[in-house]
């Protein structure tokens, strides 16, 4: 290949590169909040990619009741990377990891990318709202998404929650690195059983096809933590939304 032709083949990379910049920048939706003229009833108005927020038929969050006894096969967690960094989006407090922790399930491997935290629970059991909820947000191969749901009740200090909270990102835009070593998965109760059923991203564009698994059994955490969680994070739980013709196993 000549200079010319080699030159021209750049420019040509470079162009494209730009261009799919400018793309993945203008797919960055509207801002949004939790507050009232931005906040969840408003999601859909904001953006037309938050459409989905009022239209979508399968929506999360959900309470949990009626279910159908399916005898569901245990999730199988493999946790071998310890969390990276405890940041502050300003809608969150997210506790990031690595590619190498897992979760098997349906015969595929869905990794775990970050954790999450809703206060008071944004999904229900049976009408009851809990303090806190974590979400475990993992992704396949394929980019199809499956999220883990823990419950917090309150009770006696959590001892993995005590370890973040050192590190703690108090304002919108900290990310800590954190100091304290903490797998993917220590955060789970040892009982492991869940409700399963489909639904959507809890925040906009609030997109669906979303494989959950809310575990049935919470784990604690004491008044002083669920401060410390509240004082650096907005009310961040989105309401309810109807179940339609969705069915809930147990």
């Amino acid at each position: 290949m000549s200079l010319k032709n080699t030159l021209i083949s750049i420019f040509i990379v470079v162009i494209i590169a730009l261009m799919v910049s400018g793309d993945k920048q203008e797919e960055k939706g509207a801002h949004w909040e939790y507050s009232e003229e931005l906040g969840p009833k408003e999601w859909a108005n904001l953006d037309e990619k938050y459409k989905m927020c009022e239209d979508g038929l399968n929506q999360s969050p959900i309470n949990i009741t009626n279910v159908i006894d399916a005898q569901l096969n245990p999730l199988t967690f493999e946790s071998t990377a310890k969390a990276t960094s405890f940041a502050n989006n300003g809608h969150s407090v997210q506790v990031n990891f690595t590619s190498a922790n897992s979760l098997a399930i349906d015969n595929q491997k869905y990794y775990l990318k970050q954790i999450h935290f809703h206060t008071p629970s944004e999904n229900q059991i049976n009408g009851v709202s809990y303090p806190m909820e974590a979400h475990l947000v993992h992704a396949n191969s394929a980019g199809d998404l499956a999220v883990v749901g823990v419950m917090f009740e309150l009770g006696e200090d959590n001892i993995v929650l005590n370890k973040l909270l050192r590190n703690i990102p108090e304002n919108t835009g900290d990310s800590n690195k954190l100091k304290s070593e903490i797998l993917g998965y220590d955060i789970l109760p040892s009982n492991q059983d869940y409700y399963r059923f489909n639904g959507s991203l809890t925040t906009p564009p609030c997109s669906e096809g979303v494989k959950w698994f809310v575990l049935k059994t919470p784990v604690s955490i004491s008044k002083s933590q669920l401060a410390d969680f509240n004082a650096a994070m907005p009310t961040n739980n989105r309401p309810i939304q109807n179940i339609n013709s969705r069915v809930i196993l147990d």
